[in-house]
């Protein structure tokens, strides 16, 4: 007669419940274990000594197995002047009599595994939490470093958050930030980490990706997230800021990377409007070291500009009043060697600088 897998499991779970208790009764885990089938008994046996010790322990007959950590059970018990669970025993007796467990443990693997996902992710939204984040990011940063490579990390921060609560509930804020990690989820992949910061903002982890491309991650995740419905006719309505920074060219370290991030997500914010009238289609904020080299062509010389801020899809330089630059044209975006974009470009308009110069903004692809 074969196994019942679902009288087993049963079973296993019950003498586990049975053999915790610190008042554990042998007479009660014995009638359990007598209820079981002749060829139901090893099994359990075997994998209840696996689940507590760690160790694949190949049963042996029931007796001679109860005797010996039940005389265990019963010195401890003398000894400790308390009630001892038979787990404590069990393990006992296979470290320190049998010697075949070096480092007893009182919590099952699976248990181990719910554990240790627990102490990484975000218990409302799944994501990984913040220490996971300074951990990874460090993993992340000494990878690139001995490779060459570059990462870059988007601190996100939803737009009208506190409306939400205010208006309908932290309930309904939970779900915001639950809808918001799902379409985290859904633009990272498999090497990118998305991780929630602490309240209603959140930190992704882009390995070999730089600050451009991550502006198109985070782009995507902003325009995905302004689509999200909230109750017609409320006037809430949630958004997207975000401050983008990569590794080796805004910094080399994560504390240093994070400040820069926040001070861009910080730049976004202040900047809600162009010109004072003209609301942004894009986040915007302030880039540093970031050059634009155009040509040559056939019309127009090499030609060196410094960019002054950046956003998806378009960017600002710097440059004399004097100077011819070319309307539109194919060139380079440089930061680092390790960074180095080409760009078409296309001037929009132009505007004077405090100190002199002019500020010419220009979409690229």
């Amino acid at each position: 007669m074969g196994l019942n897998r679902e009288r087993v499991a049963l079973s296993i779970t019950r003498l586990a419940r049975l053999g915790r208790q610190r008042d554990f009764s042998p007479s009660r885990f014995e009638k359990a274990f007598s209820a079981l089938q002749p060829e139901e008994k090893e099994e359990v046996l075997a994998r209840l000594l696996t689940e507590w010790t760690g160790l694949p322990v190949a049963t042996r007959k029931y007796e001679a197995w109860w005797d010996e950590v039940g005389a265990v059970a019963a010195k401890l018990r003398r000894s400790l002047g308390a009630p001892v669970s038979l787990q404590t025993a069990i393990l006992h007796y296979f470290h320190s009599v049998a010697g075949l467990l070096p480092e007893p443990r009182i919590v099952a693997e699976k248990d181990l595994s719910v554990l240790r996902v627990n102490a990484i992710t975000d218990p409302l939204t799944g994501l990984y939490n913040r220490r996971f984040l300074m951990d990874h990011l460090n993993r992340e940063i000494a990878r690139a470093e001995r490779n060459d490579g570059i990462v870059s990390i988007v601190l996100l921060d939803l737009k009208g958050f506190k409306a939400v609560n205010d208006h309908f509930g932290h309930p309904m804020g939970d779900t915001v930030l639950v809808k918001t990690a799902r379409i985290i989820r859904e633009h990272l992949r498999a090497v990118d980490a998305g991780c929630r910061w602490g309240g209603d903002e959140f930190v992704l982890v882009l390995p070999s990706t730089d600050l451009f491309a991550a502006l198109t991650v985070a782009e995507r995740i902003r325009a995905k997230i302004a689509e999200s419905a909230l109750p017609a006719g409320s006037g809430v309505h949630v958004g997207l800021h975000y401050g983008v920074a990569s590794f080796p060219a805004d910094g080399k370290t994560v504390d240093f990377l994070l400040k820069v991030a926040d001070l861009r997500l910080y730049q976004c914010r202040e900047q809600a409007s162009f010109e004072g009238t003209e609301k942004r289609h894009h986040p915007r904020f302030e880039v540093s070291d970031t050059s634009l080299r155009m040509g040559p062509d056939r019309q127009s010389r090499p030609w060196t500009a410094t960019l002054v801020n950046v956003s998806y899809g378009g960017f600002a330089f710097r440059a004399r009043r004097a100077e011819k630059w070319p309307p539109r044209g194919k060139g380079e975006i440089f930061r680092l060697p390790l960074e180095r974009r080409p760009v078409k470009i296309r001037t929009l308009h132009t505007m004077p600088m405090p100190g002199g110069g002019v500020r010419v903004g220009c979409t690229y692809v």
